[in-house]
């Protein structure tokens, strides 16, 4: 939540997500809707003014960092060094085609989840799902879509006042 009242405006709004390992999700959204708050929300770097993030136990017996984030421009050195650490989330902000690319093989290759948000329905098209926020909140889901029908989804969620599509 940011300003004060009666101006005050959600950054996100009742968010529901479960990422587990092995899971590659993408966020999308027109304009300004939430996903770098969203980012930061799950690594931590800041705490919802309401609501809560639950960072579940984690498998295997790594010592490293729990989240890493990666560089949006960055890509396969940068990923591979954060699993070589032992992250087991790993986020990028407005991720490029190199740092898509490497974060689905970090997923498929040892099993870590990854979120990224991105502009690029290309690079959008790598994850497994990818959800749409609309002013804060979650206007749609697809997964397993490629990029004509991510394109056509971050179209109607950019729409204000219309119904998101069952997808």
């Amino acid at each position: 939540m940011y300003g004060t009242r009666p101006r005050v405006v959600y950054a996100l709004r009742n968010v529901s997500l479960v990422v587990r390992e092995g899971m590659f999700l993408a966020v999308m959204g027109e304009g300004s809707p939430g996903k770098t708050t969203l980012l930061k929300c799950l690594s931590g770097e800041i705490q919802p003014s309401s609501g809560v993030v639950r960072r579940g136990p984690v498998s295997g017996d790594r010592d490293g960092p729990l989240v890493s984030w990666v560089p949006g421009p960055g890509g396969a050195g940068t990923v591979a060094a954060a699993v070589a650490l032992g992250a087991r989330l790993l986020l990028a902000d407005e991720a490029s085609e190199e740092s898509g690319a490497a974060l689905r093989r970090a997923v498929k290759g040892h099993g870590v989840a990854a979120v990224m948000s991105t502009s690029a329905p290309a690079v959008a098209a790598r994850a497994d799902a990818v959800v749409f926020l609309r002013d804060g909140g979650v206007a749609d889901l697809v997964a397993g879509a490629g990029p004509d029908l991510i394109s056509d989804c971050l179209e109607r969620s950019g729409r204000s006042g219309e119904a998101p599509s069952p997808s």
